[in-house]
């Protein structure tokens, strides 16, 4: 860890790590926290926190648009993102990508 973090900033440094590495280790809370010798309410109370920063932020920039459908058998729907960015979206399309995708696209 940087020197230049303050030791607020040190210690959700900190936990990050371990969050991470927890994640990565496929061991329960339990024995991730024996193991390392971590207070099981705080390795909980941090996993909330980074589960809650991680998620991305409504972003009030974003709008929807409304969708034209010309014909009775269109193909795909597309999905205008802006003046530069179009994605076709086919019938039958994964509604948990298309979920994804948004989401990604919200926090580039």
């Amino acid at each position: 860890m940087s020197s230049s973090l303050s030791k607020r900033e040190a210690n959700r440094a900190r936990w990050y790590e371990y969050i991470e590495h927890w994640k990565k280790s496929h061991l329960t809370q339990q024995a991730f926290c024996e193991q390392h010798q971590l207070r099981l309410a705080s390795f909980r109370r941090w996993r909330g926190i980074v589960a809650r920063e991680s998620e991305p932020a409504p972003s009030s920039a974003m709008t929807f648009l409304p969708v034209h459908i010309t014909g009775p058998n269109v193909p795909s729907l597309a999905l205008l993102l802006g003046k530069d960015l179009r994605i076709e979206i086919p019938v039958g399309f994964d509604a948990v990508t298309l979920k994804q995708l948004v989401q990604a696209l919200q926090t580039a």
